[in-house]
């Protein structure tokens, strides 16, 4: 079976990518009304946030897909944690069980093992997609995810964070936010927010930065700290 290509990952994310950012722009021109723009603003940041998950989800699965030999080894040493607490078992599989190696995975299997239940994994931060790739991945693909800079990193979090704030509007996600805002990493993007809080994500989106608005300069070095991982 044709193996999933991470770079054909890639070009429909930065498509996606694209088709949002120039929706976005032409629904700003069209409206006029400020509370217009904030609405299109949250829709256009909260739709990068879905289809960041997606690529990153589809992008573990393809690095997996290439070389699978870590998900075997990561199986077959979860399979004998669980029998340490069964010593009759344990003693059982290692006298006459044999755990079965494949050098590759069809896609089918693969999908089995990491995303059993047909749903992407949300991750709540940069670190736990470091976490995920480190689990599932070979060291050279996980370099992949390890290599981006800290202010990379700290865009990804800050586009999920955003995310959950547009998604949820609770009192958690918006102090996640706001722990996110005030990251040294983020103050050369003109992202970093000053002394007072965030209140509502969509007016701090909307404001006017660098020729276009901050949710435009978010799009755009989201779109290069991703382009980072697969380049």
């Amino acid at each position: 079976m044709r193996k999933i290509d991470p770079e054909g990952v890639w070009n429909d994310f930065a498509d996606q990518l694209l088709e949002q950012a120039q929706f976005y722009n032409s629904s700003w021109d069209a409206l006029t009304a400020a509370q217009d723009r904030k609405i299109a603003t949250e829709n256009y940041i909260l739709t990068l946030g879905v289809l960041f998950e997606g690529f990153i989800n589809d992008l573990i699965f393809a690095y997996a897909n290439r070389d699978c030999s870590r998900v075997m080894q990561h199986l077959e040493t979860s399979v004998r944690e669980a029998l340490q607490s069964n010593q009759k078992a344990a003693a059982a599989f290692e006298n006459f069980a044999e755990f079965k190696s494949q050098r590759h995975l069809t896609k089918d299997e693969l999908k089995n093992v990491l995303d059993p239940s047909g749903r992407n994994t949300s991750f709540p931060t940069y670190f736990a997609i470091e976490s995920r790739a480190q689990q599932w991945l070979t060291a050279a693909h996980v370099d992949r995810f390890t290599r981006l800079t800290a202010q990379q990193k700290a865009i990804i979090d800050l586009t999920i964070a955003f995310r959950n704030n547009l998604a949820h509007r609770s009192k958690s996600s918006l102090d996640r936010l706001n722990e996110i805002l005030v990251l040294g990493a983020l103050h050369p993007t003109g992202l970093r927010r000053g002394v007072n809080r965030v209140q509502q994500a969509g007016h701090y989106l909307k404001s006017q930065m660098n020729g276009g608005t901050r949710a435009t300069v978010l799009g755009g070095l989201l779109r290069a700290a991703s382009y980072e991982i697969v380049r």
